[in-house]
């Protein structure tokens, strides 16, 4: 699915810091247990630094590219390499070569998605592996928003699209149809898992940023009660993505 929102960059989505690292964490184990040697990591649209944390601890050598130029100043003052850009045209990326390229939330907010795959093949070592993470048009919080949204509730679908937010959701994917998409541009699909969407903690902050307190109060509650249900479907998702002459090696 699309939307026809403008693209733009930023993030105004608070409080995601906890499921973040469930998922980052889970991530990097992935890409450890399967890589032998020391990995170069690009995370594109790496916002202020969380996976570059998480990624440099874990041993990677991992540079952010970010198109919000204050987010990217916000990641270099922790310390980490970040070029300021979109990708692919950023001319930070001239000539460099990766194992690992890695979209975390970002892959749906890209407006030109075969531009994107066109950058994967020109800076991703021929034994690395792309790697994408984002919220699934199969998971139960979307087919309820896109059912509610039928019926004339329209608000918790332009939330779930990020309506009106500085970086909106411009496409969203499910398992089977990345996978299609990512294959008939030459990719092979060689892992999928899914996430975590959101934790209890946090919750309120990352709902109540754009919403009424009224309308916050009964989502938190709706989400709270629902937290066993979702943790078990896939409602987020990873999916890593190689050329097909390295589907044995690697992930």
């Amino acid at each position: 699915m699309a939307s026809h929102e403008q693209p733009g960059a930023g993030a105004e989505v608070i409080s995601l810091d906890a499921v973040r690292e469930k998922n980052y964490r889970f991530i990097c184990k992935v890409i450890k247990e399967r890589f032998s040697k020391l990995i170069t990591v690009l995370d594109v649209g790496c916002s202020d630094g969380h996976f570059l944390k998480v990624a440099n601890d874990e041993g990677f050598s991992v540079t952010g590219l970010e198109p919000d130029a204050r987010l990217a100043e916000k990641a270099r003052l922790h310390g980490y390499k970040v070029i300021n850009g979109f990708f692919p045209k950023a001319e930070g990326l001239l000539n460099q070569m990766y194992d690992i390229i890695i979209f975390n939330d970002s892959w749906e907010h890209i407006p030109s998605l075969q531009e994107s795959l066109q950058g994967i093949k020109e800076h991703l070592k021929s034994t690395g592996n792309a790697i994408v993470n984002l919220p699934s048009s199969d998971g139960i919080i979307f087919k309820t928003a896109f059912l509610l949204n039928k019926l004339g509730i329209r608000t918790p679908f332009n939330r779930l699209w990020q309506k009106g937010f500085a970086s909106p959701h411009l496409h969203y994917f499910n398992t089977k149809n990345l996978r299609r998409f990512f294959e008939n541009n030459g990719f092979v699909m060689c892992f999928s898992s899914p996430l975590y969407f959101y934790t209890i903690k946090g919750l309120w902050g990352r709902i109540s940023c754009k919403s009424s307190f009224f309308v916050s109060v009964f989502a938190w509650l709706c989400m709270v009660l629902l937290y066993p249900l979702v943790t078990l479907c896939s409602d987020c998702f990873m999916a890593c993505f190689s050329f097909p002459e390295n589907t044995g090696e690697n992930l």
